[in-house]
């Protein structure tokens, strides 16, 4: 029988293997990338609260652990918006 560990172990990969053929099939664009976005925050979301223990943390203790799951989509989003122009801020020539 599978009990709870095992149901989130498996979503977890499953949204990583979603994740793997979205890479692959060579499509860019914004689709893609907010759906990389959420797939981010749903996989850090479910690690933080199951695999990290942190659903009956402290709260602030939580809270930063969400603000790094928010922050890392964000810059995902930066670095597909605006990738060219950081790439030339960030370039030593």
């Amino acid at each position: 029988m599978i009990g709870n560990t095992e149901k989130i172990w498996l979503s977890l990969i499953g949204l990583t293997l979603l994740g793997a053929v979205l890479g692959e099939t060579g499509n860019t664009g914004w689709p893609l990338t907010l759906t990389v976005v959420v797939l981010i925050f749903i996989k850090g979301s479910i690690v933080i609260d199951y695999y990290m223990e942190m659903r009956f943390a402290n709260q602030r203790m939580r809270n930063v652990l969400r603000l790094f799951i928010t922050i890392v989509p964000i810059l995902v989003i930066l670095s597909f918006a605006w990738g060219e122009e950081i790439r030339q801020l960030t370039t030593l020539n």
